[in-house]
C-alpha cells in the first residue's frame, strides 16, 4: 500500500545544538502514514476548515475579505478590522480557555510580589499586545482578590483596538471595581513593542516610549506571534524591566510530536503524530495564526527568548534571562481536540558575565 510521508521541519537548526536547549527542538520529525489514514485524516480537516470558516463568518463579513486580499498577513490591517468583534471572535475560536489563560498570567503576577516580598509596594505592569485590554481585565480581577496595589499599562500598536480598550473594557473595569484610584490603576497607550525605549532618534507620532528599569513585570498574552521581530521586541523588554523583574509570556506551541495524546475514537492513537502535523501544517499555520491573526509560528522565541542579553553602557554592566519556568499545555479546547498547544514561558531579569553576555550573543547571531 502506497505510503505517504508528513514533514515537519526543526524548530532550531542543527548547527546551533548547544546546551541551551533541549534536543527536540533540533529534530526535523519525517513520519511515514499509509494511504487509508492520510485521505482519512485529510477529510476530518477539511470538515474542521470548513465548520471553522463557517463560526468565523457568523461574527461578521471581514474573514471573507482575507482569501483575495493581498495585505491579509498584514497584522496592522487586520486588527483594525477586527477590532469591534475582536472579543467575541477571540472568546469563540479559544472555546473561552482565553480567559483563564489570562487570569494564569496574573497569578504569574502575583508569584513575583510574594516571592519578592513586595505586597505592599505598589507593581508597575507593562501589558504588550493588549489589543482591547482583555488581559489586564482577567488579571486585575486576580490582583483585586489578593488586594495588591497595581500601576499598569496596556500597549498595543493598533489604534482601533485601544479605542474598545477604552470604551468597553475600562468601562466594564469601572464598573466591576476593579480599578482603584491609588491602588490599582491602568492606562492604554500606542506603542511599538519593537522600539520601546526610542532607540532610534527618529520618532514615531503618536508613540508612547519608556526609560529603561521602569516595570516590575511585563506580560504578553497571544501578543508576540503578532511581531515580526521577536527577539528585538525581547531585546527591548529586557531594557525596561526592573533587576529581578519578570517577563510572563503566552502562545500557540506547534505540537511536540514525541510528546502524544489521547484521541478520541474517530482520530485513534496508532497515527495522532500524523493527524497533529497535519492539523498544524493545514488549518493552525494557514488558517488559523497566518490568516485569521496574521501570526507567525511563535514557538522558537519560547527557546530563544531566555539567551537574549544587553550591555548598559552607562551603569557598565551586563544583563541576561533566567529562565523561571517553561510550562507546555494541550488542552482540549480547539473542536475539544488536542491539535493546538500553548506555552507559557517565565524569564527574570539578572546580571550577567561578560563571557556570558558573549557566548548567548554568539548563539543569538546564528539564529
Amino acid at each position: 500500500m502506497k505510503q505517504y510521508e508528513i514533514k515537519l521541519d526543526s524548530i532550531l537548526p542543527l548547527e546551533n545544538k548547544s546546551d541551551y536547549f533541549p534536543d527536540y527542538v533540533f529534530e526535523s520529525e519525517r513520519i511515514e502514514v499509509n494511504k487509508i489514514y492520510y485521505f482519512y485524516y485529510k477529510f476530518i480537516l477539511n470538515v474542521f476548515k470548513i465548520i471553522l470558516k463557517w463560526r468565523l463568518k457568523i461574527l461578521g463579513s471581514s474573514y471573507r475579505k482575507y482569501k483575495n486580499d493581498p495585505l491579509h498577513k498584514d497584522v496592522e490591517n487586520i486588527y483594525t478590522r477586527e477590532a469591534e468583534n475582536y472579543e467575541y471572535k477571540h472568546h469563540l475560536t479559544t472555546n473561552f480557555r482565553d480567559t483563564w489563560w489570562r487570569r494564569q498570567v496574573g497569578l504569574e503576577v502575583i508569584n513575583y510580589i510574594y516571592i519578592n516580598n513586595k505586597a505592599k509596594e505598589k507593581i508597575k505592569i507593562l501589558d504588550i499586545g493588549t489589543g482591547t485590554g482583555l488581559s489586564l481585565e482577567e488579571m486585575f480581577k486576580i490582583f483585586k482578590l489578593f488586594g495588591v496595589k497595581i500601576d499598569a499599562i496596556g500597549l498595543d500598536y493598533n489604534q482601533k483596538m485601544l479605542e474598545q480598550a477604552e470604551r468597553n473594557t475600562l468601562s466594564r473595569m469601572t464598573k466591576n471595581n476593579l480599578l482603584e484610584e491609588e491602588g490599582r490603576e491602568i492606562r492604554f497607550v500606542r506603542g511599538d513593542a519593537r522600539n520601546l525605549t526610542k532607540k532610534y532618534e527618529k520618532s514615531e507620532k503618536g508613540i508612547e516610549y519608556f526609560q529603561k528599569d521602569s516595570f516590575d513585570c511585563i506580560t504578553i498574552m497571544f501578543g508576540i506571534g503578532g511581531v515580526d521581530s521577536q527577539l528585538e521586541s525581547v531585546k527591548e523588554q529586557l531594557a525596561v524591566l526592573k533587576l529581578n523583574g519578570i517577563l510572563a509570556m503566552t502562545d500557540i506551541h506547534r505540537p511536540i510530536i514525541k510528546l502524544k495524546e489521547k484521541w478520541p475514537w474517530f482520530i485513534g492513537n496508532k497515527n495522532s503524530d500524523v493527524f497533529s502535523i497535519m492539523a498544524w501544517e493545514k488549518i493552525t499555520k494557514p488558517i488559523v495564526l497566518a490568516t485569521l491573526w496574521g501570526w507567525r509560528d511563535p514557538t522558537q522565541i519560547f527557546y530563544t527568548a531566555s539567551l537574549v542579553a544587553d550591555y548598559d553602557k552607562n551603569k557598565n554592566v551586563y544583563y541576561g534571562f533566567e529562565l523561571i519556568s517553561l510550562f507546555l499545555d494541550n488542552e482540549f479546547w480547539w473542536f475539544a481536540l488536542p491539535v493546538m498547544p500553548t506555552a507559557k514561558i517565565v524569564l527574570k531579569k539578572v546580571e550577567i558575565s561578560e563571557d556570558e553576555y558573549k557566548k548567548r550573543s554568539e548563539i543569538i547571531e546564528q539564529i
